[in-house]
């Protein structure tokens, strides 16, 4: 998102440094970088050092808005940054399941910035709705934005996708985006490959990340569907969405989705459990079907899917509401304007 949106923040008097607390910059440093970002780097450990660095630094650049993202440690964050004088906004990126003392914990501090004037920002409904419910915090919606890049391919670009892929254009092929967390279950996706009333001859495209032990390569080969399915690793998915026929997330919960919401935006159908964050979804065309989480729900969906295919229903265009809802011109107009109002709000 940062990277797609870095020639637009200009426009809105807005410049912004990347500031990356983890124990290395991370992959997507020298992308952010050359995208135009200035990019600094604090070690996590020990992360009770950090608020103190990074009160120094806000302090030392002048900076106006300190605008977090990680939940962990963003309580102390937003204190430092408050205590250098900058404003903050937080934006909760995940329904976070919070139980016990960690949850009054996180209540207590979200009430705390909230009465600092710190603005609170979640990126769908599903967010906004648990943040209210288990924290009493009032997040305002701004949801993320996709990368323009994400397209219909034309014909040319997807037999050039099928090709790349060894694919052949017969196949009805499906594809999930995102790595092997529990969360996102793609077992489930296996297991319907398998059930008697998946598509026959259905090719699954895996495009993200396998975890250690290679846990979903290994169920692919019992379930006797390894040579249908393509573990293509941590990668751009432009090519493989291109390639495919349906996208398909049947995660637990998701903040909002944004595979899901590249998938529509390249036209693909979506196949997507009926769960918090992929739920609000399902009012941006016919596009999304929503399944229940079992092995045979997804099979009979999906085959649904290339009924529609192969009698000519499927056109390959993005969703109006895809198109409007998640721009990039309108998320980053919005954060702008919340930048604006809180310097505004602080004279």
């Amino acid at each position: 998102m940062l990277r797609s949106a870095a020639p637009q923040w200009a426009g809105h008097g807005v410049e912004c440094h990347v500031l990356a607390v983890a124990p290395s910059a991370g992959p997507l440093a020298q992308d952010l970088s050359v995208a135009g970002y200035p990019v600094m780097h604090e070690p996590d450990v020990p992360l009770r050092r950090v608020p103190a660095r990074l009160r120094m630094l806000v302090s030392a650049g002048r900076y106006d808005v300190v605008h977090l993202h990680a939940e962990r440690g963003n309580f102390w964050f937003g204190l430092a940054a408050l205590s250098a004088r900058a404003a903050a906004v937080r934006t909760v990126h995940s329904i976070f399941p919070f139980r016990g003392a960690l949850r009054a914990e996180r209540a207590v501090q979200r009430r705390t910035l909230s009465a600092l004037s710190v603005v609170h920002v979640a990126v769908s409904a599903a967010v906004a709705g648990n943040e209210h419910r288990r924290f009493h915090n009032r997040a305002q919606v701004v949801p993320n934005w996709y990368d323009s890049s994400f397209a219909p391919p034309t014909a040319q670009e997807r037999a050039r996708a099928r090709a790349e892929l060894r694919l052949s254009e017969r196949a009805f092929v499906a594809v999930s985006v995102g790595n092997c967390a529990g969360l996102k279950r793609h077992n489930l996706v296996l297991e319907a490959m398998a059930h008697p009333r998946s598509p026959r001859g259905l090719v699954y495209l895996h495009v993200g990340q396998e975890d250690e032990e290679h846990s979903e390569r290994h169920l692919a080969e019992e379930l006797e569907v390894g040579d249908r399915t393509r573990f293509l690793g941590l990668r751009h998915p432009l090519q493989a969405l291109h390639a495919a026929d349906v996208f398909v997330m049947p995660s637990v919960r998701e903040g909002v989705g944004i595979a899901a919401i590249e998938a529509l935006a390249t036209g693909l159908p979506a196949v997507l459990a009926d769960s918090p964050g992929l739920r609000d979804l399902a009012g941006n065309g016919p596009a999304v079907r929503l399944t229940d989480d079992t092995p045979e729900a997804i099979a009979c969906t999906l085959a649904a899917v290339m009924h529609d295919a192969e009698r000519g229903e499927c056109i390959r265009r993005p969703p109006d509401a895809v198109c409007e809802r998640f721009s990039m011109e309108r998320g980053v107009a919005a954060y702008a304007g919340i930048y604006q109002n809180l310097l505004t709000q602080r004279g």
